[in-house]
């Protein structure tokens, strides 16, 4: 009876609730099942950041994002599987049950978002957390999952078009701020999207910028299975891209000109 008497009440006080919705993604995205997986397997209360070899070259790659992709190099690629699920699961549920509770207004937007925030930037664990890719997969699957595997084709096109394993990987949320504007017809949802961008992007910024020094000060060329391999996306997709993308044609094309 409080229950049903408080799901009555709460959308009557839509401050309250937004605030109730947000407060709740936040707490619950901030739990690093990261950290949590890798202290059962190893014991270890401290999980530090990797660091790579860079292909054809001297130079290593670190990265410090505590993440499902952090725990699969530290430990393997099941508990990394785990943890991702985990990761989904945590924010998706809370997104769910708010979507379930509140129809009337999108507040379970917030409760996803600030479940991604919480997720980059865990309040217990001094703000040091993920990307957010797991989480993102998570409430996108709750919000429109049709939308989801539309997108991913959408960017999978795009990057056999620009010869891109990350505009494969990545390309999805870029074009999701259209797709959930087009299918609501409402602006919350492509600010929703383009927050939820704004907060994947930024906690890549330190990636991003490494991988973009090494490409353009140093002067390195990696193949697209190289990138591929990388990002645990496999060697397979990465080869294709290099041999059958249009621009690995271009590229074939213009090498032949010149000779």
């Amino acid at each position: 009876m409080i229950m049903s008497d408080l799901i009555t009440f709460l959308p009557e006080k839509p401050w309250l609730l937004a605030i109730i919705c947000s407060a709740t993604g936040y707490l619950i995205g901030s739990v690093s099942f990261a950290r949590i997986v890798y202290f059962v397997v190893t014991k270890n209360k401290k999980i530090g950041s990797f660091s790579e070899a860079v292909p054809h070259s001297d130079e290593t790659f670190e990265s410090d994002l505590v993440s499902a992709t952090l725990v699969t190099k530290k430990i393997g690629a099941k508990y990394g599987c785990m943890t991702s699920v985990s990761d989904m699961l945590k924010v998706a549920l809370p997104t769910l049950l708010a979507k379930l509770l509140f129809p009337s207004q999108p507040y379970y937007l917030l409760t996803a978002l600030f479940g991604v925030i919480g997720h980059n930037l865990p309040l217990y664990y001094r703000f040091k957390g993920g990307r957010g890719e797991s989480p993102i997969l998570g409430i996108l699957l709750v919000i429109n999952w049709f939308g989801l595997l539309l997108v991913n084709l959408a960017a999978t096109i795009l990057g056999f078009i620009t010869g891109s394993v990350l505009v494969v990987r990545w390309g999805g949320y870029v074009l999701m701020i259209l797709w959930l504007w087009y299918y609501f017809n409402d602006w919350r949802y492509a600010l929703f999207m383009i927050l939820i961008n704004f907060f994947f992007w930024f906690s890549m910024r330190k990636d991003l910028s490494r991988f973009i020094e090494l490409k353009r000060k140093k002067g390195m060329e990696f193949t697209e299975e190289d990138v591929s391999q990388f990002i645990l996306m496999g060697k397979s997709l990465g080869r294709a891209l290099d041999k059958y993308s249009l621009f690995a044609f271009y590229k074939k094309l213009k090498n032949k000109s010149r000779k």
